[in-house]
């Protein structure tokens, strides 16, 4: 398969394509109802309807719309809604830039959400060379119950001449992750249930940055330990127990 395609669909060439055509395969089939792109065998999950905005184009996608900060108070802006997850966009800065942001969900381990996979993808369209830098924050939320994250990783697709270029994916509260020359970076343990992340790329000199993706995996959730005043009363509870116990066998 031509190694241009792939990269431009977010996935690269060799090793990495085997390992991850399964998870898109099944992600595609879950997602069927908001379209695929099939060829040579494999397929591609796509990014639901609804869960995609454009930037700094002339004109974005048809139906799709500009990516904007969201506001909580007014709920205008951009937000990413797929089963459990929910994204709001901060702020954003995108350079001399221009393409789509997209939110996607590939099913895993069913049932339940337990190391499925849900990603935030750029991808720069047209692809330029730099130099240019540029950033944008989101929140990024769980909103089942029984569910926390788990892991969060990078992965970024550079071409051109790679020297030094640069996406760093800082996780408040937890060790920034970073891709250099397009390095897919293994996943990292996070946990809580609400991440705020803020990405920045640095795109050197004779080098294209032609896409990037924040990607994270989740856990069921650990019940927290009993509040003081419930242990006393358990505890409590308990000794009177032993004793009707006793005083039963004494009988």
């Amino acid at each position: 398969m031509n190694s241009s395609f792939l990269r431009k669909m977010g996935l690269k060439p060799g090793l990495a394509l085997r390992s991850t055509i399964p998870k898109l395969l099944l992600g595609a089939v879950v997602l069927g109802g908001a379209g695929s792109l099939l060829s040579s065998g494999a397929a591609q999950a796509t990014i639901v309807t609804g869960n995609l905005c454009w930037f700094a184009l002339a004109s974005g996608p048809l139906g799709t719309p500009e990516c904007a900060p969201y506001d909580p108070i007014s709920g205008a802006g951009t937000q990413f809604s797929i089963e459990d997850k929910l994204v709001n966009l901060g702020s954003l800065t995108w350079g001399p830039q221009a393409g789509t942001l997209g939110f996607q969900w590939t099913p895993i381990s069913p049932p339940g959400y337990a190391q499925d996979q849900f990603s935030l993808q750029l991808d720069f369209n047209p692809d330029n060379e730099g130099p240019y830098t540029g950033e944008f924050d989101y929140q990024i939320t769980v909103t089942d119950p029984n569910y926390e994250f788990a892991t969060a990783e990078l992965d970024s697709i550079v071409s051109g001449v790679p020297i030094g270029t640069t996406v760093t994916k800082k996780i408040f509260g937890f060790a920034d992750i970073v891709s250099t020359d397009g390095s897919n970076e293994p996943g990292v343990p996070v946990s809580g249930k609400v991440l705020t992340v803020r990405n920045l790329w640095d795109v050197k000199a004779a080098s294209v940055l032609n896409s990037f993706a924040d990607t994270y995996t989740q856990k069921e959730s650990v019940p927290g330990p009993l509040p003081l005043l419930g242990a006393g009363i358990a505890f409590g509870f308990s000794r009177k127990l032993r004793r009707r116990i006793n005083a039963s066998a004494q009988a």
